[in-house]
């Protein structure tokens, strides 16, 4: 071993890239780095490659990889893999020998690894591991997912468990089940803070319940990975659970870079002797150039959205979307109105709608973890509006509707409530009398409804899971860091769009990475996305075999579809052309005004 070389761990993760550059003689840890790669594995990788080696310029490196993603890169720099379980004990091994139980969250998986010792070298083994399969329960997605329920940063959730003081029931199985448990504690006040430590309470029970198998976690237990690094409180949960003492935890310094820590390790232990290919100028122009060539590989191509830009021109102006301008109010003007309310599961949407049945005014936010305070502020302001214009409003009668129905209905001493089904389906008779059928998607609800003659005939409903809703594609725009505004044009530029196919959104987390990894682009990842949440409401919801029985009129509506690219996905699937309302997110609002007013009309009964 050459005195001016160093020891090099990446570690490519599903969501992070962390590199380890450890001095072979000493084992110290020189540099490391943590980082979020946000669907651009190669350039995270090269960038954090070529940081390093600036920071080392008289050293050359003795590369290793591991991780989810790491074979390719160590198959295309010339470096050693190894496989990041080895990774991981090669690690403990040297840095905490008494370890039995080493649990991993990183942010799509989790692991628990059971030691024992050799019995003839007395060196630390790994004796047996369990890992989750395909979905991202009780990981660092699972709080991505809450963080973005309760509106508040992810960085920022440890100081929101810390202040916790009541723990409630959770799912810990994925982002998308535990929606179902949060969203009515959130409707019913409970505090971010107790549901924040709630769910380190489910993340802790699905890794012992549902990953430790029966098997039993004996102290001392040392835990790593990101989420357990940046999160303490996850750590003191999961030693409360155990009911091991604090003498028991173990905590490494610099846990979230561990089995990069220990890739490096590998050189020294598994690959000593061997000659390793990477070389900086050759190795570094490979990884910079990863992608080249990969997104033309696919077997099966996946054309774009549109075949051109006057195709792309029809489809815009088939579909126009309301501006969000409306009238100012004349001063002395008395404004009569229907108020209807549509109490989401992810939003909360209002309209005032005039004796004519106009809308003349609208409402649409994100619930941002207290939907009573966000509508409340929304009417405050809409009154505040009209009395600085001089007018003054005089509501006739007040509806609503969704999956706060009966909370906002009492809150604000409603005239009237129904369910969202009927609710949509009469907005959507409004704007189309002969509709055969109409596809609501919400945020984490989805309704096909079959009309005949008029008259509802048939409903369907996604149950506790997700799949093919507006949470499906904002948690992954999310994580690459896009805003939901920029998707549709973003999926539109893609030029091979992934095909993710029909997978439930946490599942989807293994193809995702396979196209990151094979060099696809964040845009064509959106595509795909956006294209997979139709694909997932005909082959895991609707499940029609044969599309005719749509009928010929069909209204897609709900806040998922404002964005044009699950409206494109829709008709490319179908090869309909269906009716979206200028106002797709709030049909569930227009409805219930509707109903309201026709209550009203009727004398206002209870």
């Amino acid at each position: 071993m050459s005195h001016n070389e160093l020891w090099v761990g990446v570690d490519v993760g599903s969501t992070t890239v962390k590199i380890a550059v450890v001095d072979p003689e000493t084992k110290e840890l020189l540099h490391y780095r943590y980082q979020r790669h946000n669907a651009m594995q190669s350039k995270t990788v090269s960038e954090l490659l070529n940081e390093s080696h600036n920071l080392f310029k008289d050293k050359s490196f003795m590369v290793s990889f591991c991780g989810s993603g790491g074979q390719p890169f160590a198959e295309k720099a010339g470096a050693f893999f190894v496989q990041e379980v080895v990774a991981n004990a090669l690690a403990v091994r040297e840095m905490y020998p008494e370890t039995r139980v080493a649990i991993e969250l990183g942010g799509q998986d989790a692991k628990v690894i059971f030691f024992e010792k050799d019995k003839t070298t007395g060196k630390l083994l790994a004796g047996d591991m369990r890992m989750n399969g395909v979905c991202a329960g009780g990981t660092g997605a699972f709080i991505d997912q809450v963080a973005e329920l309760l509106r508040i940063k992810t960085e920022e959730f440890e100081s929101y468990a810390s202040r916790g003081e009541k723990v409630y029931e959770i799912s810990g199985r994925c982002g998308v089940f535990a929606k179902t448990d949060i969203q009515p504690l959130l409707n019913q006040g409970v505090a971010k803070e107790d549901i924040a430590l709630s769910s380190f309470h489910a993340i802790a029970k699905q890794t012992i319940g549902g990953l430790a198998q029966g098997m039993e976690i004996k102290p001392p237990v040392l835990f790593e990975g990101g989420p357990l690094t940046f999160n303490p409180s996850l750590v003191g949960v999961f030693q409360q659970r155990l009911g091991i003492l604090s003498s028991q935890v173990l905590v490494p310094k610099h846990s979230e870079i561990l089995v990069a820590w220990g890739a490096a390790l590998s050189a020294g232990a598994m690959h000593k002797g061997k000659k390793n290919g990477y070389s900086k100028e050759k190795s570094l122009y490979a990884l910079e150039h990863f992608s080249e060539g990969k997104e033309n590989k696919s077997e099966e191509e996946v054309p774009p959205f549109f075949k051109d830009e006057k195709e792309k021109s029809e489809f815009m102006h088939r579909h126009p979307l309301f501006s969000g301008n409306y009238p100012q109010p004349e001063k002395g003007a008395v404004i009569k109105a229907y108020l209807g309310i549509d109490a989401g599961s992810t939003t909360t949407k209002f309209v005032l709608m005039n004796e004519n049945e106009e809308v003349i005014d609208s409402f649409y936010s994100g619930n941002q973890g207290d939907p009573l305070v966000v509508l409340k502020s929304a009417l405050i302001q809409l009154n505040e509006r009209y009395r600085e214009a001089g007018a003054k409003l005089d509501i006739l009668g007040v509806g609503t509707t969704g999956y706060g129905e009966l909370l906002f209905y009492r809150a604000l001493r409603a005239d009237y409530h129904t369910v969202e089904t009927v609710a949509h389906a009469k907005a959507a008779k409004k704007i189309c009398p002969d509709v055969s059928f109409i596809l609501d998607i919400g945020g984490q609800d989805m309704k096909a409804i079959s009309v005949a003659s008029g008259v509802v005939t048939g409903i369907i409903l996604n149950e506790a899971c997700s799949s093919g809703c507006g949470s499906f594609i904002e948690t992954y725009a999310r994580s690459l860091g896009i805003k939901m505004e920029q998707i549709a044009e973003m999926a539109f530029s893609s030029k091979n769009p992934s095909k993710l196919g029909s997978r439930c959104t946490v599942f989807m987390n293994s193809s995702i990475i396979t196209e990151q990894r094979d060099g696809k682009k964040p845009e064509d990842i959106i595509a795909g996305i956006c294209r997979s949440i139709i694909d997932n409401v005909f082959t895991k919801v609707i499940r029609l075999r044969n599309l005719d029985s749509l009928g010929k009129k069909v209204v897609v509506q709900g806040g998922t579809f404002k964005n044009d690219a699950v409206l494109r996905a829709f008709e490319q699937y179908t090869g309909l052309k269906p009716i979206r309302p200028e106002r797709p997110g709030e049909m569930g609002a227009i409805g219930i005004a509707l109903l309201t007013k026709e209550h009203m009309e009727r004398g206002g009964e209870k």
